[in-house]
């Protein structure tokens, strides 16, 4: 969903060198000219909706807009600009951009990947610095863990409600 991102020199300076992504349209095409989702891809569509307001919720980025959601031919999502991100504010541990009481109103994430659930689950400090290095501060990090317990609160909401084989595959 999201282009791998690597850091890199170029004439002493450093910078970032992103994959380019090819792309049929934004989200924002879509609704304007209400371009419809083929029926046989609503369903992965949807799950990949869940995903990125999942991902969004955890790195509280504040900036999703329909400019920003690429869509590419056969209609997988991706996910472009970041710049917004790994806010630290009460506002942004307290309270997740996305979810049944988001900062964006009620948008859930009803269903995501397992594995996607475990490693949130499996998610310390010590691992997040390891994995991040220099790039987040330590109250980034210790921001992304707030965010990831009201993510699973959220979750576990959904499983009682439920069960867990409705809302994980």
């Amino acid at each position: 969903m999201v282009p791998p991102t690597i850091e890199r020199r170029f004439h002493g300076n450093r910078g970032s060198c992103q994959v380019w992504a090819d792309f049929k349209m934004n989200l924002r095409t879509k609704t304007n000219e209400e371009i419809k989702i083929p029926s046989y891809k609503v369903f992965y569509w949807n799950r990949a909706t869940y995903l990125q307001r999942a991902f969004d919720n955890l790195i509280a980025n504040e900036d999703r807009h329909m400019g920003n959601i690429l869509i590419t031919e056969d209609w997988r999502m991706i996910l472009i600009d970041h710049s917004r991100s790994f806010r630290s504010s009460k506002k942004h541990t307290k309270k997740l951009v996305y979810g049944l009481k988001g900062i964006n109103g009620i948008k859930p994430m009803k269903q995501l990947p397992r594995e996607f659930v475990d490693k949130m689950r499996s998610m310390d400090f010590e691992l997040v610095k390891e994995i991040v290095g220099e790039y987040l501060k330590d109250k980034e990090i210790q921001a992304v863990l707030l965010r990831r317990d009201l993510i699973l609160k959220e979750i576990e909401i959904w499983i009682k409600e439920k069960g867990e084989d409705k809302d994980l595959y």
